[in-house]
């Protein structure tokens, strides 16, 4: 399992990598869905990965009134950082900031931004919260879990690190608390469609 493992890793590096590097130059802007699909396929070709994975793609959490909580709670608490960090100008590159309060920011174009809200949030919550999270409880104490796996996810998103930061938190706590990836997805989605377009509005 631990080459397994390690295999599994290596091969997300370098694919990632390359998709990324490349995507300009051949993927005419379509890395996003080759990257996607790439990580689907290792993800399902992999025995341990996969065990990991299945079974938190579940609904049964929504089942629960407690689930829509979370999930409101998980979008809140992003949105509120958000906004006090434009009006304080800290915890977020000050570039980011100067743009979004003088709304020189036009928001995602229809591509990138169905890719950025329908894709992005399932591979990530897959790895995050589905595959390193897991993998983690199994080892370390659920706290450490969550604290590695959302400072990984922070420096995924540079531009947004402590915000990440905070987000990556309340999404793996969400995920424990439910044992599906499902409702963080959701939430990961909506957040993504906020700051991808609908920022402009409110």
């Amino acid at each position: 399992n631990t080459l397994n493992n390690f295999v599994y890793a290596v091969l997300l590096m370098l694919t990632g990598y390359g998709v990324s590097y490349f995507n300009s130059h051949f993927f005419n802007g379509y890395g996003t869905l080759i990257w996607f699909t790439i990580f689907i396929l290792l993800s399902i070709s992999f025995s341990p990965v996969r065990n990991l994975i299945v079974p938190l793609l579940n609904f049964k959490p929504f089942k629960s009134s407690r689930t829509y909580l979370y999930m409101l709670v998980g979008i809140i608490i992003p949105y509120l950082v958000l906004k006090l960090s434009v009006h304080y100008e800290i915890l977020m590159d000050r570039s980011l900031i100067v743009s979004y309060k003088n709304g020189l920011l036009e928001g995602l174009k229809q591509d990138s931004l169905i890719m950025t809200v329908l894709l992005v949030p399932v591979w990530e919550e897959l790895l995050f919260r589905g595959v390193l999270l897991f993998a983690l409880l199994k080892v370390v104490k659920p706290v450490w879990a969550v604290v590695i796996t959302s400072v990984f996810f922070s420096l995924f998103h540079p531009a947004y690190l402590f915000l990440s930061l905070i987000i990556g938190v309340v999404l793996a706590c969400i995920t424990i608390k439910t044992k599906s990836v499902i409702p963080s997805t959701a939430i990961h989605s909506t957040w993504n469609l906020y700051t991808g377009k609908l920022f402009l509005f409110f």
